[in-house]
């Protein structure tokens, strides 16, 4: 078995991902600095970047990466070509690059099937959907990593097996049709709620790590909260939809990052981690916590009407 193949397993924390080699190719410097930042937040231990597909096969055979994200449209050689570049390796072997297998995760802003067909012929593992969220990324890493798929090498295709269907938008809980009703709602309600918690601490880790918010951060929190609300609406969640519409409506009212109070942001983060770890027994102190901060956001809006009239 590979090195690769050994790394992290269960759910990815912060201890598993620092023994992870990450490789970001990309020509828009301030995507590879976001996705690089949200990574190292999340506990990546190295990650590094190139500009096209030529630099990164230059760098493939110093670093040998165990998961590379790719932009699709680059110049010199884009992400189709790098990948099929890497896979062509299987069958004519290349000293540049050492593991033809490597996961490689295709960034893009196309969402035609199209694309998506031709990404998956050049043999990518995984999609992330511009604009994206932290946990899009971290979600496509522990899907690697957690449940690879068997590497095919055909006389047309060369590349993981392509018969699982693809899945772009959707962001849901799953549920099997035989799950009793309670018992599924139950099961929904425990996975949704660990999933915004790990989001909401990735992009606060993402927040600090850059040293408060600026316009990037600020639309990916927006995101997060868009996503967080949806969840919660799904299990019927709702201190922890209240206290998502409270931070939407924070942004909405400031309109922008220069007048968005970092405090206010995290106050809502560690509010809806509060909210998290309580039982489905404390609701009235769950919608307290919620009532609170939509408190704090009336206040803050009346604050920067005053400023701003």
């Amino acid at each position: 078995m590979s090195e690769r193949r050994q790394l992290p397993k269960a759910n990815l924390t912060p201890d598993d991902l620092s023994g992870l080699k990450v490789m970001v190719i990309d020509d828009h410097l301030n995507t590879v600095r976001l996705i690089s930042d949200v990574l190292r937040a999340a506990g990546v231990g190295e990650v590094y970047s190139a500009s096209d597909g030529i630099r990164a096969r230059e760098l493939l055979v110093h670093r040998v990466p165990h998961v590379i994200f790719v932009d699709c449209h680059m110049p010199l050689m884009d992400g189709y070509e790098f990948t099929r570049s890497v896979r062509l390796a299987a069958v004519k072997p290349d000293p540049r690059v050492p593991d033809p297998q490597v996961p490689i995760i295709m960034v893009t802003g196309q969402r035609s099937m199209q694309d998506v067909h031709l990404a998956r012929l050049a043999g990518v593992n995984e999609f992330v959907i511009k604009p994206f969220t932290p946990a899009a990324l971290l979600s496509r890493i522990q899907l690697v990593l957690r449940k690879p798929r068997p590497f095919v090498v055909t006389e047309a295709y060369i590349g993981p097996d392509r018969r699982r269907r693809v899945e772009l938008n959707y962001s849901g809980p799953m549920r099997r049709m035989s799950d009793p009703d309670e018992v599924a709602d139950a099961v929904e309600r425990e996975m949704t709620r660990g999933t915004i918690s790990v989001e909401l601490e990735a992009m606060r880790r993402l927040i600090q790590a850059r040293g408060g918010v600026d316009r990037s951060t600020l639309q990916m929190t927006y995101r997060v909260m868009q996503h967080t609300r949806f969840r919660a609406r799904q299990v019927r969640d709702n201190a922890v939809e209240r206290a998502s519409n409270s931070m939407i409506a924070y942004v909405d009212a400031m309109g922008g990052p220069d007048a968005c109070d970092p405090e206010v942001i995290d106050v809502h983060f560690e509010s809806i981690r509060s909210i998290l770890a309580m039982s489905e027994m404390e609701v009235a102190d769950a919608n307290a916590i919620a009532r609170h901060l939509e408190h704090v956001v009336q206040h803050k809006t009346k604050m920067n009407l005053v400023a701003t009239g």
